[in-house]
């Protein structure tokens, strides 16, 4: 499952218009999705038309200004040499929200929050997606479940946050290719008509105004409530132990070339130049050696040193002990161990003394076999 908080689409596509015909919202607009897989596999509405009776999932609920995301329901994936597609086929779905934007939402800074209820054995849990306190829409997991015959269920793996900077040269939006651009390379700054005709209009004078388009971050806050249990910090819980799973099943996570499935974290020795300050993360970060290699300072990690070397308060996922199996050693002192194994060594040393003189006794000893 993946759980986009927000993902920007400018433009300038009013709603009612064009791909936005049957959408209130137009651009630019953010969107906001839970993606599952696999999701239904069959009595699916069409990309670009409101969803029949039945056709999508139920418990989801929008705000004031957002719509449901018509433009994209998700993706059919068939692999190639597939023997049983009925079975190895699946769809992927994006189970999204579209909120409309204005000016100010790239001028001026605004809060983004997403809500996240763990579901647990009493509760199915939900997500709840926020902009500047006004809800975009909320999933709430027991519609999800009844509406996916129980497939389909509020994420409880755990997750990290990526910031991700990544611009689609289409909006998101895969579109069609324009009479006689044959679409194969994209480069706003190329002079060669063939290179730029792919792209959307306005995308290249977006990507080429003065001081380029820039993303803001002020803070990314994660807050959790420390009342309910299921909500935990780490990448290995008790109800998600995936450590042992990955170690279980080794080949499903390793490449040709891979040993293992888990590797360490490397903690400097990424390469560098040596002299320029701004290498293996800065001077607070790191240094780089007369070997022209990073060597990371406390606090720090990964092969340049850009990453906080953190940790978990708690270890959900400690080291497995011959207890986990249910035995239970023997309750006693250790000189008390040591003493009874002397005890055992010593007395299988003497039978086997007294075993070898009794068999040389019977072979060479004078001993006569009464018949």
């Amino acid at each position: 499952p993946e759980i986009d908080i927000f993902e920007v689409q400018p433009g300038n596509i009013k709603a009612n218009h064009g791909p936005f015909l049957r959408s209130p919202v137009g651009q630019p607009f953010q969107s906001a999705s839970f993606q599952v897989a696999p999701g239904r596999p069959s009595n699916r509405p069409g990309g670009g038309y409101w969803p029949g009776p039945g056709q999508w999932y139920d418990g989801i609920e929008g705000g004031e200004k957002s719509a449901l995301n018509i433009l994209y329901y998700g993706d059919y994936n068939h692999f190639w040499g597939d023997v049983n597609p009925a079975k190895m086929d699946y769809w992927s779905d994006a189970i999204s929200y579209n909120r409309q934007l204005d000016t100010t939402h790239f001028e001026t800074s605004h809060v983004y929050r997403l809500e996240w209820d763990v579901p647990t054995d009493e509760k199915d849990g939900y997500l709840r997606w926020y902009l500047d306190d006004e809800l975009i829409v909320s999933m709430n997991g027991t519609g999800l479940k009844a509406s996916s015959d129980g497939a389909v269920e509020i994420s409880s793996e755990p997750s990290s946050i990526i910031l991700n900077t990544a611009i689609s040269s289409q909006w998101g939006f895969p579109g069609e290719c324009p009479g006689n651009c044959p679409c194969k390379k994209y480069d706003c700054n190329s002079k060669d008509w063939q290179d730029v005709c792919g792209f959307q209009g306005g995308f290249c004078e977006m990507m080429k105004k003065k001081g380029g388009p820039q993303y803001k971050i002020d803070w990314v806050r994660v807050y959790q409530d420390p009342s309910k249990p299921e909500q935990k910090v780490g990448c290995s819980t008790p109800e998600r132990p995936t450590r042992r799973y990955i170690e279980a099943h080794p080949n499903l996570y390793k490449m040709p070339e891979d040993e293992v499935p888990l590797k360490h974290i490397q903690r400097g020795e990424g390469s560098c130049k040596h002299g320029e300050t701004d290498a293996c993360g800065g001077t607070e970060h790191g240094t780089c050696t007369v070997g022209n290699v990073c060597q990371c300072k406390e606090g720090y990690t990964g092969p340049q040193c850009l990453a906080h070397a953190g940790h978990n308060a708690i270890d959900w996922d400690a080291a497995s002990k011959i207890t986990d199996i249910g035995f239970i050693p023997p309750q006693a002192k250790p000189m008390v161990l040591i003493v009874a194994l002397g005890v055992f060594v010593v007395g299988i040393l003497l039978a086997t003394l007294i075993g070898k003189e009794r068999l040389d006794g019977w072979v060479g000893g004078g001993y006569t076999r009464l018949e």
